[in-house]
This record gives C-alpha cells, sequence and structure tokens, in this order.
C-alpha cells in the first residue's frame, strides 16, 4: 500500500511539472501516451488525473478524440475549494471579518503609497462611479461597487496573494451571512448606504492624497461599517 502510494505521488508530481512547463491549454497526449511518458499503469493515469483536475491543472477531453490538457486554477476555483474546507471546520464566524480587515487596512496602506500616476486615474473612476449611485441603492448594487473598487486598490498595489486570501475570505463569508437584500427598504438600510458612501469618499481622498495614516483609518472605518451591517442582519435572523 505504501509503495502505491508513493507511486502515485510521485507520478502526480511528474504529471504537475509537465503541465506547469507546457501553457495552459496545451495537449499533453492521450492516455496512451501519459503511461509510456510516465511510465506508470493506465489505473495510476487516470487516478492522477482525477487529482490534477481537481486542482485545476488538468483538462480531460473524452472520447475518440480526447486528451489530456494542461490548465490553470482560476480564484473562483480555489475559492469554492478552500471555502468548501473551512466548512468542515468548527470556526468562529467573527474570525473571518477580523482577518479580512487586517488585509484590507494593509492593501489601503498600500494604496495610499502608489505613483500619483498609477492611483490619480483609478481614483476619479471609482469617484464617478459612486457619485452616480443612487440613493435608494439596494445591498447588491453597494456590494457591486464596493468588490469593483476592491479589485481596482488590488490592481493598484498588484498584491496578488493578499489579494487571494482576502477573496478566499469573502467566499466563505458569502456562505455564512444571510444576505441583507431582503432588508433594503429599512432606516438602518438607508443609514448603512450613507456611512457607506462617506466612508468609500474618505479612501478615495486617502489614495489620492498619498496619506497612509489617513488610508489605515478610512479602511478601519469601512470594515466597521460592513461588520455592523452583515452582523445586524445576522443576528435578526438568528
Amino acid at each position: 500500500m505504501a509503495s502505491g502510494k508513493s507511486t502515485i505521488d510521485a507520478a502526480a508530481g511528474a504529471l504537475r511539472e509537465i503541465v506547469l512547463e507546457a501553457e495552459p491549454g496545451t495537449l499533453l497526449g492521450s492516455e496512451d501516451a501519459l503511461v509510456a511518458r510516465l511510465g506508470v499503469s493506465r489505473s495510476t493515469v487516470r487516478q492522477i488525473a482525477r487529482l490534477l483536475e481537481r486542482e485545476g491543472l488538468l483538462r480531460v477531453r473524452r472520447g475518440i478524440n480526447g486528451g489530456y490538457y494542461g490548465a490553470r486554477p482560476t480564484i473562483g476555483t480555489i475559492e469554492t475549494t478552500v471555502s468548501a474546507y473551512l466548512e468542515t471546520l468548527d470556526m468562529d464566524t467573527r474570525d473571518l471579518t477580523t482577518v479580512a480587515s487586517v488585509l484590507w487596512v494593509e492593501v489601503m496602506r498600500r494604496a495610499a503609497a502608489a505613483p500619483k500616476e498609477d492611483s490619480a486615474p483609478m481614483v476619479e473612476t471609482m469617484r464617478r462611479k459612486l457619485e452616480k449611485l443612487k440613493p435608494g441603492a439596494s445591498f447588491s448594487d453597494i456590494s457591486k461597487l464596493e468588490q469593483e473598487s476592491q479589485r481596482a486598490v488590488f490592481d493598484l498595489v498588484n498584491s496578488r496573494y493578499i489579494e487571494l486570501i482576502f477573496q478566499i475570505n469573502t467566499a466563505f463569508a458569502q456562505r455564512r451571512f444571510t444576505p441583507p437584500s431582503l432588508h433594503d427598504d429599512t432606516d438602518e438600510h438607508r443609514a448603512f448606504i450613507n456611512d457607506w458612501r462617506q466612508a468609500k469618499r474618505l479612501e478615495l481622498n486617502a489614495i489620492e492624497d498619498a496619506d497612509p495614516e489617513l488610508a489605515v483609518m478610512a479602511a478601519r472605518h469601512m470594515r466597521n461599517i460592513w461588520h455592523r451591517r452583515l452582523w445586524d442582519v445576522e443576528h435578526a435572523a438568528s
């Protein structure tokens, strides 16, 4: 059994190297070709193919003209896989918002230190979209603009690892929290819109003014606003 497991591990590692050395979408060969190339049995090739498919590194096209194609995991694939795993853990849901807040504060600090020629167009674009947002905007509308703003800030600082962890955290949080969309016509939601809009302006101003201290303060303020909105709805639903 140990020998069989080590053979599978070694074959999977070899196939990963082949995939990562090739461009995404490259035909790696037929099943017979991989059996010969890896020097393992047909059943082993099928086992490691299923493993790499789950990892997002392999795409299998079945049929007469089928074959094995290299691929790359997408952020969506990673978010889904990790979020599903996190569901199996006995976690305090508050940890989600805590981690997201720490990451967002750091990203905003870096954004305020970005070169003006990079930050100015982003700030102007997001400011225009913010001012176009209707006073009675739904929670869904605000969430979409918030996500767009976050992507723009992550693009500005080019911190892909922090972005990945932040998005995994967000994806898992969305599984746990009840969307407040059914509570749009309330005084609490209207207050949330006003608070969120002011906080977003403060974030954009901090980046425009290249003020890291203000950016940190604005980021913490923004995260507190989201915490209150999500937790109020979660407690009301429980």
